[in-house]
């Protein structure tokens, strides 16, 4: 190693060179791989964590697209959890936020409503009290467990908290335990809080109705099991899917198209929807890390040109090939060890900046750093990256004839065709390489372009809004009316606002009710009624997120408990259902078990356009929406449309809610504009950085290939000058040395694109509005890198040109 640094300071240039090269290319891959092993790699941090699954049902309905899974209703989960024998402890959970009172400022919590055996499934104990006790599952039992970040903030850290009440959405609730430091489960973001049992959902507001535990057709649930010791995923799936079958046979009202379980390992159920981006990702950032190795191999083989006097006089003092061998390896690792050293400098730098992209909803993303296993992975990497890089060299550099080469001595010499070839085919890799990266990030950035320009159904400007909870104990469903009615008035009184509304979900929120219905005069079997997409609004909804009113009319504040029950369904609706009729006047059945109405059958009044719902690459949904005075079910979220900056109504919106209940916290204040960008981000975050390995790509491409033209140039010194001597003009020169370089590129551009062409489908699922062949994204695409490799070839050609021969010749 003394050696190889020695012979490294003799050249500063060549070894700046390579280092900055490697460290391009390994900071680059280390800082994808701190990603992909903070989200994809690392294990959950339970113990035995490979033996947690999660379960749900498959969706097998005609018309469900393929592999749609469902959650479990609570009698679902039961019936499961009674019946199974393949799994040693199975826990279902939801989330239902609650407002926190009494402990300083009202605050809006994040909680789950959990099984008993929640946490012992988990495999995690309570730090402080205990965990839930299965009679606590009955309603009126009121036990909450606190996450350790809440215990701090808010309760001080007061161990005494143990046994004390808080209360919780009006009620009083006995602190059982507090969980200890970084437990999260479900894993998501904002995490819980706090965890309820499901004797919240056990209860009712009026005797006589059905609690949410009771209803089969209510599924909300999800559900993680612990395997038995040598119990296999599929020997539980074939057991769930059996009861499902059974429970479908048995309740075929609710449960007709439930005949099969999912189960899945529980860390690849919380990866599922980035795994796809993240391993395309770390492809691609390989392939870049790639293209540095051909750089530096074509380099080093450059520079083993101008040791060959060097090598072969060690050669002829005794030094053997293995010895020869060694040495430039030796070499080749010490440059890699020290670009692994910069690149995971760069790496860290380059982190932060890549966190600020990564969307919101990406599974532990606050994990994502630097850690002992990445730098180990950077370890390894500049290791196999310096043997990678130095194999070929060091092989041609042990098979020199050192009588050959000390009778050169240290005259200019070609290398061989053999080592002009190698340098060619690293070239044409390169440029292979290159291609296959800058189509894939053409494609992306095309479908991204879709994205951006997919019409949501809405208009999202100038639209602030927030979410509220008004409790059940203090508002039956009168007031809660009343509340809203009173406080969309004042709103919309406010100076700059136009108009002002509630509902819920909102568009793009990615959240999602779906409740059975029948259509007056069309008639179906139990168990085969149709389920949409249903939404609760207030009267100025539409007109305040500007969704067209295209048949009929929009609701009303006549529209209330007193009068005719009403809804309006969306174009796509009325197309499924209504085909080549009017759909306006049609009575629609729709039961919500709330009991707010006493007779379900609703007209439907109006029909608006179609909004995105879930994404907005998703398909649009047939969705009708309820006026929220006959349908009381949730607290619909606050949507204000004004004239200039929304943001700048917060504080008057906070004003106005305090002064009708200060117990009510206002939550997840943002702008409409912010939640379409929110739901583009997977796209961008993936775009962008495709587009930045693909430029990396293509920078590493044009220089390997201006470096070979240059190498070739200062080996060919001679001949250029004997042409230029008998006659060759400084044009000849110049067509010699670009078509040499073209010739190389487009070698490498049809490699690359036969590549690309098979390649590009594995990314279909990934892409919005674009096939994974697109002419247009190859043509382009080619099309640079053409143009790159000739401004590449361009220096060393000029410089050739302008050779003067006499010169050269008296040179040689």
């Amino acid at each position: 190693m003394r050696f190889a640094l020695r012979q490294l300071r003799k050249s500063p240039g060549f070894a700046v060179t390579t280092i900055l090269t490697l460290a391009l290319g390994i900071g680059a891959t280390t800082a994808i791989f701190s990603l992909v092993n903070a989200v994809l790699l690392r294990p959950l941090p339970f113990p035995e964590q490979e033996r947690l699954v999660s379960l749900q049902l498959a969706d097998l309905e005609p018309g469900v697209p393929a592999n749609a899974q469902e959650p479990l209703s609570y009698p679902d989960f039961f019936d499961w959890r009674a019946q199974s024998h393949s799994v040693a402890g199975m826990a279902c959970y939801r989330h239902a936020g609650v407002t926190l009172t009494g402990s300083g400022d009202p605050q809006q919590i994040e909680s789950q409503t959990v099984s008993a055996e929640f946490f012992r499934v988990l495999g995690v104990h309570p730090m402080l009290g205990r965990d839930f006790l299965p009679a606590e599952e009955k309603a009126g039992a009121h036990v909450a467990v606190l996450s350790y970040p809440l215990w701090q903030s808010t309760f001080g850290s007061a161990r005494a908290i143990v046994g004390s009440a808080i209360t919780l959405d009006g009620h009083s609730y006995t602190v059982a335990g507090v969980m200890p430091r970084g437990f999260v489960f479900p894993i998501q973001s904002p995490p819980p809080a706090l965890w309820t049992t499901l004797a919240d959902d056990a209860a009712v507001d009026k005797p006589g109705e059905t609690p949410l535990t009771a209803q089969r057709g209510a599924n909300m649930v999800r559900v993680v099991a612990r395997l038995k010791p040598g119990v296999t995923v599929a020997q539980t799936r074939a057991e769930l899917s059996t009861i499902a079958r059974q429970l479908a046979i048995q309740y075929p009202n609710d449960n007709k198209w439930y005949t099969a379980a999912i189960v899945e390992p529980q860390l690849e159920h919380l990866t599922g929807n980035f795994r796809p981006a993240l391993r395309l990702l770390f492809a691609a950032v390989m392939l870049v890390l790639l293209i540095a190795c051909a750089n530096v191999a074509g380099l080093l083989l450059a520079r083993a040109t101008r040791r060959r006097s060097e090598m072969a006089l060690r050669t002829a003092l005794g030094a053997g090939r293995w010895q020869i061998i060694r040495q430039v390896l030796a070499e080749c690792v010490l440059l890699s060890l020290c670009g692994g050293a910069l690149g995971v400098v760069f790496s860290s730098w380059t982190l932060d900046t890549l966190l600020r992209f990564v969307p919101a909803d990406l599974p532990r993303a606050g994990q994502i750093s630097v850690d002992g296993a990445v730098l180990a992975f950077a370890t390894v990497v500049s290791l196999a990256t310096g043997l990678l890089f130095g194999v070929l060299p060091a092989w041609r550099m042990s098979r020199l004839d050192p009588s050959l080469a000390l009778r050169d001595g240290g005259r200019s010499v070609t290398g061989g065709r053999g080592q002009h070839n190698l340098h060619h085919w690293l070239v044409v890799a390169e440029t292979a390489i290159g291609l296959i990266l800058l189509v894939c990030a053409g494609l992306l950035i095309r479908s991204f372009v879709r994205v951006l320009h997919v019409d949501p159904g809405f208009d999202p400007r100038h639209v602030l809004t927030a979410n509220l909870n008004l409790p059940a104990k203090t508002y039956d469903r009168e007031k809660r009316v009343q509340f809203y009615n009173q406080l969309l008035a004042r709103l919309a009184a406010l100076p700059g606002v136009q108009s002002a509304a509630a509902g819920w979900p909102l568009p793009l929120s990615n959240s999602n009710i779906g409740i059975s219905f029948d259509i007056e005069g069309h008639p179906t079997p139990p168990g085969d009624q149709p389920t949409e997409a249903l939404s609760i609004v207030t009267a100025d909804f539409f007109q305040t997120m500007r969704i067209p009113i295209l048949a009929g009319r929009a609701f009303s504040v006549r529209d209330d408990v007193k009068a005719t029950p009403v809804m309006v369904i969306n174009e796509r609706f009325a197309r499924k259902y209504f085909p080549g009729e009017s759909a306006v006047g049609k009575h629609i059945k729709v039961d919500l078990g709330d009991g707010t109405l006493k007779s379900p059958v609703r007209e439907v009044v109006g029909i608006v356009g179609n909004v995105k719902r879930q994404k907005l690459t998703a398909d649009v949904d047939a969705e009708y929406y309820l006026p929220y005075a006959q349908a009381v079910i949730t607290s619909p979220t606050i949507e204000i449309r004004t004239a200039g900056d929304p943001t700048t109504l917060i504080g008057a919106l906070r004003s106005q809610l305090a002064q009708m209940d200060r117990n009510i916290p206002l939550y997840r204040v943002a702008t409409m504009e912010e939640s379409v960008s929110k739901a583009a981000a997977q796209s961008r975050f993936q775009t962008l950085l495709l587009a930045c390995f693909a430029g990396m790509a293509l920078l590493l491409s044009a220089v390997g290939l201006y470096a070979v033209l240059s190498y070739m140039v200062a080996q060919r010194t001679g001949e250029i000058g004997v042409r230029m001597a008998l006659g060759a003009q400084r044009g000849d020169v110049l067509n010699l040395i670009v078509r040499r370089g073209l010739a190389l590129a487009l070698t490498g551009i049809g490699i690359g694109l036969a590549a690309a062409a098979l390649l590009t489908r594995f990314m279909a699922g990934m892409l919005y509005g674009v096939q994974p062949f697109d002419p247009l994204t190859f043509a382009v695409v080619a099309a640079i890198l053409l143009v790159v490799s000739v401004a590449a070839s361009s220096a060393p050609a000029w410089r050739a040109a302008r050779l003067d021969p006499m010169e050269t010749l008296r040179d040689q």
